[in-house]
């Protein structure tokens, strides 16, 4: 179908009759929402059909066509964007260098959209326009017409057309990485004490790929900013030798796994009796972890959806401009409890968060003391460990006298800490996060700790804002959605006044009914 042959009501009769429309709600949960930015590597995918655009052939030719095909990762379907200004950018194709160029600087419906070396016309510039249909707009400025694909097929046509806002006429720009947003936000994003404006990480400090712990260990504790990469499908296992651990055996309560005992580390003075044991007997365990310190000015990244990170616990302390993103971290002594966290964060600053999975992990999965300028973004929480107390995980996240933006987070089949907010400097802004089948509690605030609590999605999960004591919450009316035990679950506390001695950052409320379906499409690693 080509766009001058129809009448635009005749294009939305065709495009409802393929059920397009109809499925857009479900193509956009995988799409990326985040604005674009200059230099960045996009796949452009087109909003009725999912297929991304493509040069044909992967041609080298000036003139050769640009057509939708199956999104195959490879270079000519990548496109780096160069802002030129007043809203304009221009679309370079990866494997050739050349521009997205209207042909012969057409202004007409129909005309043909191929790739030609750059020679600064405006039929190679490209105004994006946020459509509230999902995606972008993208108009020629020479002709104020959109690009367009002919119909939803493998090397349809791309040609300019008047608009029509039809699903064939929007596009996604979704990063060549696999990351939705290469930018902080939240705290993360705000100037903090330690004079940083941002959270940049490792800079433009060149990548380095690890694909050892030895190596991985090396290029984090350096002293100079990095920017470190796993492989796309790697697993680097950092466990050691198995070592001796005196621990306490904690028998499970007989309402919740009969016959099932836990085995605890003291800390410091600690009794095994006060840990909830019958004696002090001490029992000896395994464990192999380590534990990698992580200095300041430094990015780690996965490459793809499929990184893992093994037994190494993430230390930062003193640490500032730290950035960790899409990977797994898991199998940190899972059958102890006190053997070590996934990350932890004592009196840093400036750290970002980003699409992790934490799994199987002994303590906290990110645990934060002391810090400022944090962000939790778009990670996944799994709960599901067989080998504790009712197999739910129980010391998810602690948060203590720190400032921390929580937001696109689930937490799955944990018991408790989700997260315990604790301490008079603490101020944590939660919002479009999910609780699903939370056994103890979700969140909870003590000792003058406040939070704003909005946008968020309870699904049978208990106590899901919890005030014991002096917590300050405040988690507007009607902007929360509850359901399974968590709509009749009385501890819901609000009505604290919250964040009067701090500016609150922008920020995009999602609609809370929307949010499983969001986080179960992008939360985690991608």
């Amino acid at each position: 179908m080509i766009f001058p042959l129809f009448s635009r009501p005749r294009v939305r009769a065709v495009l409802l009759a393929a059920g397009l429309l109809a499925a857009i709600g479900q193509a956009a949960a995988a799409n990326c929402t985040a604005p674009v930015r200059d230099g960045q590597l996009y796949k452009i995918a087109s909003a009725a059909s999912g297929k991304v655009l493509d040069i044909a052939g992967g041609s080298l030719q000036a003139g050769a066509s640009v057509q939708p095909w199956d999104d195959a990762g490879s270079a000519n379907q990548q496109f780096q964007l160069h802002d030129l200004g007043n809203g304009y950018w221009s679309l370079q194709a990866r494997q050739s260098g050349m521009l997205l160029d209207v042909a012969a600087g057409s202004a007409n419906d129909g005309a043909r959209v191929l790739q030609w070396p750059a020679n600064g016309g405006q039929n190679q510039q490209w105004l994006l326009k946020k459509s509230t249909m999902g995606g972008y707009n993208v108009v020629a400025r020479h002709s104020g017409k959109s690009l367009t694909a002919a119909d939803t097929g493998s090397g349809a046509r791309i040609t300019q057309a008047g608009d029509s806002a039809v699903r064939l006429q929007r596009w996604f720009f979704n990063p060549a990485s696999g990351l939705c947003g290469n930018a902080p936000d939240g705290f993360a994003s705000q100037p903090g004490p330690d004079k940083l404006a941002t959270t940049t990480g490792g800079g433009s400090a060149a990548p380095v790929t690890v694909g050892s712990c030895s190596a991985l260990v090396s290029a984090l504790q350096s002293a100079t900013p990095a920017v470190v990469q796993i492989a796309a499908g790697s697993t680097i296992d950092c466990r050691t030798a198995t070592r001796s651990q005196s621990a306490c055996a904690v028998a499970c309560p007989s309402y919740q796994d009969p016959g099932k005992t836990t085995f605890r580390i003291p800390v410091g003075s600690q009794t095994c009796k006060e840990l909830g044991a019958d004696s002090e007997t001490r029992f000896i365990r395994p464990r192999n972890e380590i534990t990698i310190a992580v200095g300041s000015h430094k990015t780690l990244v996965g490459l793809g959806p499929d990184v893992h990170l093994v037994g190494a616990s993430l230390n930062l302390s003193n640490a500032k401009n730290v950035i960790i993103r899409n990977l797994a971290i898991e199998n940190i002594n899972p059958g102890l409890v006190e053997a070590g966290d996934g990350i932890t964060l004592d009196n840093s600053s400036h750290v970002w968060i980003d699409h992790v999975r934490f799994g199987l992990i002994s303590d906290g999965h990110v645990d934060i003391k002391n810090s400022q300028n944090v962000t939790l973004s778009w990670n996944r929480f799994e709960g599901v460990n067989p080998a504790v107390c009712g197999s739910q995980h129980h010391y998810t996240n602690a948060i203590v006298d720190s400032r921390v933006t929580l937001h696109h987070n689930v937490w799955n089949k944990t018991s408790g800490r989700n997260p315990k907010l604790d301490g008079p400097a603490t101020r944590a802004h939660l919002y479009n996060n999910l609780w699903q089948d939370i056994t103890y509690f979700s969140i909870n605030a003590r000792d003058g700790a406040q939070a704003r609590i909005e946008g968020n999605f309870f699904e049978n999960s208990s106590r899901p804002h919890w005030n014991t004591g002096t917590g300050l919450l405040d988690a507007p009316a009607g902007s929360n959605r509850y359901t399974g035990v968590s709509a009749t679950d009385p501890y819901k506390q609000t009505g604290g006044r919250v964040f009067g001695d701090l500016t609150l950052y922008p920020f995009v409320l999602d609609a809370v009914d929307q949010v499983p379906a969001q986080l179960s499409a992008g939360a985690g690693p991608r």
